[in-house]
């Protein structure tokens, strides 16, 4: 494989619309082997092609599932998925995020649906999800594809392609596009890269990279683009086997659209962005927070998540210094939460702020949370070990938390809490959050709450519904 070598001077690439077919199913990586687990089929219009299944292992002892599968498409109209299981007999199927509302028949040891806009999906057979889940990723057609003999662009072709020492340096202006069925192992990294893209829909696999520290030094970040990266897009691809964080942009304006992750060591995290970034229809099943909320003016948006035991899907601090405000997160969907110990960042929405920073006006709206049992809120600030030489920590304030429905119960409380009077957890406002079919009304009951420092707790209930007169 041979990579062109761009001027970090290079200017940002023009972008072709390519057409595309209505459904795109991409070819199967030569050498790579496939899920014996799950066979994918995808029709249109009476045409029927196989999707090739990938999988990935579990990788540490507290793992919950065996492995994962996943395969992925895109289509525009109509098409039909059916998911024939390979090993064993199972008597029901199921679709998430329920929200979707994908009912699914069973035919022999097949599970057929259709599917008329895009999703990021767990089909389930009776307890797969405890053993070997099948996750299908149905993307809209591509729309940003360079032309390939453009010399700003990096282009990975199907096939199974390994970086040259494990590493391609992402410079300004350069696109890297992977190819649908391209399969990339090695990670991505930049400074200064501003206006650069990742495309495309094939994987890039951080299998070979090693997630051990090294002399005291931690494992590099699966994609990382640091020192004022601005104006970077990345859109499309699966982020699977990374090592460390899956996916950092220290730069304004970053949006992050479409990328699957599938992640298995602790410090997995999902996704940071910096001031006035955009993370949309994106999928996490990453083993620490999936969304990092520290930098003004983040957006979240129809998101899937999948949380292993360790961290949070919303995180919206741990120990930031400065003054940060403006987040908005909706129409998401936390599918599942594998949490069971005690840790500070096990919660749905979660806080660890240790740091002098302010953190202000969140907007939670939209939410939907099903099998997760063990905390739904844990807002806490107090110093810590990674918040070293903060003398006295900063203050959370003005989240709004506006129709979030989980299924439940939590086995642990709610937990709000400050460090001092001016370290406050404070203006914190419950609009319709249901748990169980149940609204939750008050602070007496299901929180742990410290009222030396906390203040400013209001709750909201589900607006009645106007009387219909015959």
């Amino acid at each position: 494989m041979s990579i062109k070598i761009i001027s970090a001077l290079a200017l940002p690439c023009f972008l072709g619309v390519q057409a595309w077919a209505a459904l795109d199913v991409y070819p199967a990586p030569p050498g790579l082997a496939a899920s014996t687990e799950y066979r994918v089929e995808i029709s249109q219009d009476g045409k029927a092609s196989e999707a090739f299944v990938y999988f990935s292992t579990a990788k540490w002892r507290s793992n919950k599932v065996k492995d994962t599968a996943w395969t992925t498409f895109a289509f525009d109209g109509r098409v039909t998925v059916r998911v024939t299981k390979l090993r064993g007999v199972f008597k029901s199927c199921k679709i998430l995020p329920t929200s979707r509302g994908i009912q699914p028949r069973i035919e022999g040891a097949s599970a057929i649906f259709e599917l008329d806009r895009p999703a990021k999906l767990s089909v389930e057979f009776d307890d797969s999800a405890a053993s070997h889940p099948l996750l299908v990723f149905a993307d809209p057609p591509e729309t940003l594809v360079p032309r390939r003999d453009d010399p700003r662009v990096v282009w990975f072709a199907p096939g199974v392609h390994d970086l040259p020492g494990g590493a391609l340096q992402l410079q300004a202006g350069q696109t890297v596009y992977l190819a649908g069925g391209a399969f990339v192992r090695g990670r991505i990294s930049g400074s200064g890269a501003k206006g650069a893209r990742i495309l495309g829909r094939g994987v890039l696999s951080g299998e070979k990279l090693s997630h051990v520290e090294t002399d005291g030094k931690k494992p590099e970040h699966f994609v990382m683009l640091g020192g004022a990266s601005d104006d970077v897009l990345v859109d499309g691809p699966t982020l699977v086997d990374s090592p460390h964080y899956n996916l950092t942009i220290a730069g304004q304006r970053a949006v992050v659209r479409n990328v699957k992750m599938l992640s298995w060591w602790f410090s997995t995290d999902g996704v940071g962005v910096d001031t006035h970034g955009l993370v949309e229809d994106c999928f996490f099943k990453v083993n620490d927070d999936a969304l990092k909320l520290y930098h003004n003016d983040t957006t979240v948006r129809r998101c899937v998540i999948w949380q292993m035991e360790n961290g949070a899907p919303f995180q919206l601090s741990w120990n930031m210094p400065g003054r940060n405000a403006g987040f908005h997160v909706s129409d998401c969907d936390v599918i599942r939460v594998e949490h069971a110990w005690r840790n500070d960042n096990e919660a749905v929405f979660c806080a660890i702020h240790g740091g002098s920073g302010s953190m202000s006006d969140y907007l939670f709206e939209n939410i939907r949370i099903e099998n997760a049992r063990w905390r739904l809120f844990s807002l806490v600030i107090k110093p810590n070990e990674f918040a070293k030489g903060v003398r006295e920590p900063g203050c959370i304030s003005n989240v709004v938390f506006r129709n979030i429905i989980a299924d439940g119960p939590f086995t642990l409380p709610n937990r709000l809490r400050g460090f001092g009077v001016n370290s406050r957890v404070e203006n914190i406002r419950f609009e319709n959050v249901m748990v169980g079919g149940q609204p939750l009304a008050d602070a007496r009951n299901g929180f742990d709450m410290d009222t030396n420092t906390v203040r400013g707790i209001s709750f909201a209930p589900p607006a009645s519904r106007p009387e219909t007169k015959p």
